[in-house]
């Protein structure tokens, strides 16, 4: 009896170790994202009409921070800039 309980953790615990070890959505999410990464903001948009709700809706999230890290730019650039011209009275 207590060897067919041993056995049958020890199955248990290998599908736990496959099931945690195998890729899942998550990386494959991640490879998307990263080619997604390399594409300009007009190809975030290409083929819209054929992309699913959710793809749409991650595509959109993608240029908004694309958005927001540009003009975070922007806005340092200019801060960095006022900076300069009080500096030199």
């Amino acid at each position: 009896m207590v060897m067919e309980i041993v056995a049958v953790v020890l199955v248990l615990a290998c599908c736990l170790v496959v099931f945690l070890l195998r890729p899942g959505d998550d990386s494959r999410r991640q490879d998307l994202e990263a080619s997604l990464d390399a594409v300009d903001d007009n190809g975030l948009f290409s083929g819209w009409d054929e992309l699913s709700p959710s793809e749409r809706t991650r595509r959109l999230s993608m240029y908004q921070r694309r958005v927001l890290v540009r003009h975070a730019e922007q806005e340092r650039e200019w801060l960095r800039a006022r900076l300069r011209d009080i500096a030199k009275g």
